[in-house]
């Protein structure tokens, strides 16, 4: 296991997967070929270790750090696997090592995992522990992006149109003044953003408001555009968010752009 740390230690940066062994070798440099036989033989020494442990009945599950997707929801999933005897560790994958050489026990680890178990075990442990890590913290208030794509915005028939049709419906009652100076640059844009606080029980507190003209004499109109956001936020009835079909507490950003 001292190989595994060593080799986590030298891939603080990651990136995302390499390119295939057979695509790597291509126009390699001497240099290349003695790193990629350096890895080449961390790689055989990983998986005979991985192979020795499993003998003795030693599973670890492997968190992925870096450009991996990070999952909120890791001391749970622990918790679930320690109840199947299966440790866990934290490994990184980096593009400037072919994918098929680093992190070569915990591929041997997750393989006998997925032998014993099924290659559907892992997915639906994480689901199970997705959703007790909302039970566990149904006071949080939740990022956008964790909820479930479900819209927020009344009468909408999908998660797409909460995208559009607040942004229409503000305008009904936000009209443009005579004397409104519209966009003439096409490379810069005049915006109005807001977010607040969506409660469990629909109740909306801790507006914040954003707003830019490319054209400054629009400015006088700050007052105006601010105070109908905000009327259209409380005067809306939006629908609480949901993460894993859980009602939660959540921070819903808005964003209108003007003509």
């Amino acid at each position: 296991m001292k190989i595994i740390y060593f080799v986590i230690f030298l891939t603080l940066i990651s990136c995302g997967k390499s390119t295939p062994q057979n695509q790597a070798k291509k126009n390699q440099t001497p240099k290349e070929d003695t790193i990629n036989k350096y890895w080449d033989s961390i790689c055989k020494t990983e998986t005979k270790n991985a192979e020795k442990d499993i003998k003795q009945n030693k599973l670890t599950y492997f968190h992925y750090l870096g450009m991996v997707v990070q999952y909120r929801s890791n001391k749970e999933m622990n918790k679930l696997l320690s109840n199947y005897n299966i440790g866990v560790g934290s490994a990184v994958s980096y593009c400037t090592v072919p994918g098929e050489l680093q992190n070569c026990y915990a591929y041997k680890m997750r393989q006998e995992i997925d032998k014993r178990y099924g290659k559907k075990f892992i997915d639906s442990l994480r689901t199970i522990a997705e959703k007790q890590y909302v039970e566990n913290n149904l006071n949080k208030i939740y990022a956008f992006e964790e909820c479930d794509t479900i819209s927020r915005y009344p009468n909408d028939k999908s998660y797409k149109d909460f995208f559009k049709n607040y942004k229409n419906d503000f305008f009904k009652i936000a009209k443009y003044p005579e004397d409104f100076e519209f966009r003439k640059e096409k490379d810069k844009y005049s915006w109005i953003s807001a977010d607040f606080i969506l409660h469990k029980n629909g109740k909306v507190t801790d507006i914040d408001v954003e707003l830019r003209f490319q054209n400054k004499k629009n400015y006088k109109y700050s007052a105006y555009y601010t105070k109908k956001i905000k009327e259209f936020i409380l005067e809306t009835k939006w629908i609480p968010a949901k993460s894993m079909g859980i009602t939660v507490n959540s921070k819903v950003p808005l964003t209108i752009h003007f003509k």
